[in-house]
């Protein structure tokens, strides 16, 4: 997890084409969505302390942008400070971190099915399912994994594991659990989906964030270097940290300089780095960077199965409605349009 180029519009566009512009956005509305069977969630983060979280999408049929689609549905508020949301099946889970809860949406109406509570004082993240029926929560104040029975909508029990635990991904019957410290961590956790226990922990990079798992099965931990704010020139630099989830080792690592918290990988193992100035572009079938995708800061990166289009958020100053970018995998702008307050993630309905 997490600015500026000109936009490309073809008014004659009714489709998403390989390389060309798509038709410009509707302007964004906060009305409830007609149903369609793709489109993008922007999952806007809100301000902190403010309850302004908020769910925006963008129908890929017609090219409408809607915007606090969770409020406009629903009739409430989504919460505070929403960090990210993971479709399974039919449904999407998002998870509202100030709030302590992960909000059940039904991706054909956007009607809320359900309400899963983590607790008082948890500080709930990412989220991934084990099965249909298991889920595994990162819970950054307790060192924790919660431990998610989805059927029943409760926090059945959590696993210990390292300090502010960021991102988990499986691959390979386990759980992989970056362990950000607050900037001062250098682990992953790994966990067993047997025994829901942590059976060895690997050295990685400075402050490791967001894991991905590439199409090949290897887990990705984008490291995100350490700050020093009194002097700079000691800053650490961020890395990709590859681990073989059949050995558990770290097999390779990728430089990738400044500052990067997440990337996003497409079904043919491109990958996308959003740093600190630029977006690189990193092979994940030869694990190398191969360029520099596009030029500016971003806060967020996602990847469209069917088209292999980039999504990158911009928050502005974050205090005003963010801005989405789409571009065609060859760095072609597509297409602009504003969203809610700090967009942070992407889930693709497909």
């Amino acid at each position: 997890m997490k600015l500026r180029a000109i936009i490309c519009v073809c008014a004659s566009a009714l489709a998403v084409s390989p390389a060309g512009c798509v038709k410009d956005p509707v302007s964004a509305l906060e009305e409830v969505p007609i149903p369609s069977a793709h489109g993008v969630y922007i999952i806007n983060q809100g301000i902190f302390g403010r309850g302004n979280a908020s769910l925006s999408y963008y129908d890929l049929a017609s090219f409408r942008v809607y915007n606090d689609v969770f409020t406009a549905v629903n009739g409430k508020n989504l919460g505070d400070v929403a960090q990210g949301m993971t479709i399974r099946g039919s449904s999407g889970f998002v998870v509202v971190n100030n709030s302590q809860k992960i909000e059940i949406i039904d991706l054909a109406t956007n009607l809320n099915t359900g309400t899963i509570s983590t607790g008082s004082g948890s500080s709930p993240g990412q989220m991934a399912f084990v099965n249909d029926t298991l889920a595994l929560v990162t819970d950054l104040y307790a060192n924790a994994l919660l431990v998610v029975d989805v059927p029943a909508r409760r926090v059945t029990g959590s696993i210990p594991v390292g300090a502010n635990p960021a991102g988990v991904a499986i691959a390979g019957g386990k759980a992989y659990v970056s362990n950000s410290g607050f900037g001062s961590g250098r682990t992953v956790s790994v966990v067993s989906l047997l025994s829901l226990s942590v059976i060895r922990t690997v050295t990685v990079g400075d402050n490791p964030g967001g894991v991905e798992i590439t199409p090949s099965g290897a887990v990705y931990v984008v490291c995100t270097g350490s700050y020093d704010f009194t002097d700079p020139t000691k800053d650490t630099p961020a890395r990709i940290m590859v681990i073989d989830p059949s050995s558990d080792v770290v097999t390779d690592s990728i430089f990738i300089g400044g500052h990067a918290t997440d990337i996003g990988i497409g079904i043919d193992g491109i990958g996308y780095v959003p740093s600190t100035s630029e977006v690189l572009r990193v092979d994940t079938r030869v694990h190398s960077v191969t360029g520099v995708f596009k030029e500016g800061s971003y806060f967020a990166v996602g990847v469209e199965a069917g088209s292999g289009d980039v999504y990158l958020a911009n928050p502005k100053n974050f205090i005003q409605p963010g801005t989405i970018s789409v571009f065609a995998p060859n760095g072609q702008l597509r297409t602009q349009f504003d969203v809610g307050l700090i967009p942070g993630a992407f889930a693709f309905k497909r």
